[in-house]
């Protein structure tokens, strides 16, 4: 690390201020891009529309009779780690309105309308103006960051300002952009002014501590653990998703993308001849045309939930296309598939998990802690292809002592890395009972 650490420092360059001015040059030049793009592609068009007239919008939701906390994500899996914080602040501090800000439409479409007391809206441009009448208005006690969605401008206007910081649930790997890139130099200093860092892991800890010299930095595990822990704990029934599982094994594929929908109909297909079995796919993006292809192949057994209300015994692959169900689909699961782990990111496997069904996933989860922790425990299991996937279901379908035991494991897995909600509640009690 010490050998890192001076490559930084002799490799950056010298005037911050001309890094500066090329950090927000390279933000505008993002929001013309999305502007530019916004005719053509929704997820641009909703980020371009939702920030119109932002300050009007912000002036509107935020009452200053009231003091307030700003939690900012990126998008709904940030949201999901902060989120056990969130409701506790809101508990414990109700004298406190919450601001919930995301800079994905993925996050904020989803919820825009779960404020609860508090507010939700979009991050406005990361630009000098903007953080400044954004700090201006909301005037904000104690502001969280999860995990590392860093905007500079935001966060300098923050330290300027002597605003209690907290960035939390934060991992970075060496090869991280905060140490990598040309704006590492401002990173630093932003890493620097933090007034505390949460991190998931010990490796973080020492990777940002060396890189910025900040001192202030506890390890308290993922958050997403103890959230995962309240999913189990709140769970709610789905009266349609019991009927449609009766007494069949259920094998759900949570976040999955085309990859994985063809691994796993193709194991269907092999194994339904063996087994009383249901499947269950919820993609990570809902495309009609995407199912309407996929339920093409068996046009008999495919049903769509919106269409629940045609359940039949025939239907034996369900299609979950609405956003929200996922957490709940895990309790109905005997195995559960998670997609992503192709190139494109493995999603939440901890959700599962909890519920205690064995776990699969694909070959590309090396950036994931906690998916090479649950192989080591011996409730999670990586593939690489379909010659892989069928026969490690096969076995697993056919072995309910084997599924009970993973059962057992994988809740104590979870059991045993959850508390890292109380540590960062600790800290932000202590804030806010000086202001």
């Amino acid at each position: 690390m010490q050998k890192q650490q001076k490559e930084f420092i002799t490799t950056e360059p010298t005037s911050l201020k001309a890094i500066e001015l090329l950090y927000t040059f390279s933000v505008r030049m993002y929001g013309l891009a999305l502007r530019l793009a916004a005719p053509f592609h929704e997820k641009a068009r909703k980020w371009v529309r939702g920030r119109r007239n932002w300050e009007q919008q912000l002036r509107a939701q935020i009452d200053p009779a009231h003091p307030w906390i700003w939690f900012h994500c990126a998008s709904l899996g940030e949201f999901e780690q902060g989120r056990n914080l969130i409701e506790q602040l809101r508990t414990r501090h109700s004298r406190f309105r919450i601001l919930l800000t995301f800079f994905s439409p993925s996050g904020y479409e989803i919820r825009k309308n779960s404020a609860h007391g508090g507010s939700v809206c979009y991050l406005p441009l990361d630009t000098p103006a903007h953080a400044r009448r954004f700090l201006d208005i909301v005037q904000p006690r104690l502001v969280v960051f999860v995990k590392y969605e860093l905007w500079l401008h935001y966060l300098g206007e923050i330290a300027a300002r002597q605003i209690p910081f907290a960035l939390v649930a934060a991992r970075v790997r060496p090869e991280s952009a905060f140490f990598r890139s040309i704006f590492r130099s401002l990173y630093r200093r932003a890493f620097e002014k933090m007034t505390h860092i949460f991190t998931q892991d010990a490796a973080s800890q020492t990777l940002i501590r060396d890189f910025s010299g900040n001192a202030r930095i506890t390890v308290s595990s993922d958050t997403r653990y103890d959230r995962v822990q309240s999913n189990r704990a709140g769970f709610e029934e789905i009266p349609a998703i019991r009927r449609f599982k009766g007494g069949r094994l259920c094998i759900i594929g949570g976040s999955t993308w085309p990859r994985d929908e063809e691994l796993l109909l193709e194991s269907y297909r092999q194994l339904k001849p063996h087994h009383n079995l249901c499947l269950i796919l919820a993609p990570h993006e809902i495309h009609p045309e995407r199912i309407d292809r996929w339920a093409a192949r068996f046009p008999e057994e495919t049903l769509r939930f919106s269409q629940i209300d045609r359940l039949s015994d025939a239907h034996r692959i369900l299609w979950i296309d609405n956003i929200g169900m996922l957490s709940r689909l895990y309790h109905y699961a005997d195995i559960a598939c998670i997609g992503g782990a192709w190139g494109t990111g493995l999603h939440n496997i901890l959700e599962a998990a909890v519920f205690g069904c064995p776990v699969i996933f694909g070959p590309d989860y090396k950036k994931f802690p906690e998916a090479a922790a649950l192989i080591a425990a011996g409730g999670g299991f990586s593939i690489g292809s379909q010659q892989e996937l069928a026969p490690l279901l096969e076995g697993l379908l056919s072995d309910g002592q084997r599924r009970a035991q993973i059962q057992r494991m994988n809740k104590t897995f979870i059991e045993t890395r959850a508390g890292a909600t109380e540590m960062i509640m600790a800290w932000c009690e202590k804030v806010l009972a000086g202001v």
